[in-house]
């Protein structure tokens, strides 16, 4: 009678054993490697933001270099206290783009959102109260200043309204608290959250590994940066270089 030989217990045991330090050794290696999404949208979305504000500030249609009406003469007093002086996104006189009318304060959110793919817009930021983005020849309509595009991106605008003033009783450019000073004339944020599939916001600080949400700051002159608080967001887009200018 021809017998067969199995596996022993203890055998079984070692085998085991030998798989689960595999697992334990190989698995953070996989995890490391394997692709953070988050991290790739922060990517996306800055690069995107990079994209459309240089496209506005450097047409002319839509914001002319006024910056001639801004040196210390009389007649550039006057032509500031009428409004004509601007240095870039703080030109809030109307412009005529594509058959609307863009204007007031939240002309720069208008002609950013235009040049999303948007999805739906975020109905608790309803704002009655500014004319922008309505048709050339219509009536005034509502604007939306929180939106989401087709990729899943939250889009906050709101930190655009009325961004842009000269405040020549302030001093710095480009400071932790984005002050400003009249050849900046001001500072505007946009707020992103990339992932807005697990219903909360996760400021991309550095204290928080697993971050959705992080800040672009924008001067009047069309520079912009992420926030330097949020640091995690600020490497995950460093191959946009000017982000660390200063």
């Amino acid at each position: 009678m021809r017998r067969f030989k199995g596996f022993t217990l203890t055998e079984l045991m070692v085998a085991l054993a030998v798989i689960g330090i595999l697992v334990a050794v190989v698995t953070p290696a996989i995890m490391k490697n394997r692709p953070n999404k988050n991290k790739m949208m922060v990517k996306k979305s800055f690069y995107t933001a990079e994209q459309i504000v240089s496209t506005l500030i450097n047409d002319e249609s839509l914001y002319p270099d006024m910056r001639d009406f801004c040196v210390g003469s009389e007649v550039a007093e006057d032509a500031e206290e009428e409004g004509i002086c601007a240095w870039g996104f703080d030109y809030t006189a109307e412009v005529q783009h594509e058959g609307y009318s863009y204007d007031g304060k939240y002309k720069f959110a208008a002609l950013f959102k235009e040049k999303l793919n948007v999805k739906g817009n975020d109905n608790a930021s309803k704002d009655t109260t500014d004319k922008t983005g309505i048709e050339a020849e219509g009536s005034n309509k509502a604007f939306y200043p929180v939106f989401y595009t087709s990729d899943g991106i939250k889009w906050d605008l709101t930190g655009t309204k009325d961004a842009w003033k000269a405040e020549k009783d302030k001093v710095g450019t480009f400071d932790t608290e984005c002050k400003a000073s009249p050849e900046n004339a001001g500072c505007g944020v946009i707020k992103i959250d990339v992932d807005t599939s697990n219903g909360e916001e996760v400021l991309c600080t550095e204290a928080n590994d697993d971050c959705d949400t992080y800040e672009i700051q924008i001067l009047a002159s069309g520079k912009m940066r992420i926030n330097p608080a949020h640091t995690r967001a600020v490497n995950y887009a460093t191959i946009n270089t000017s982000i660390k200018d200063e």
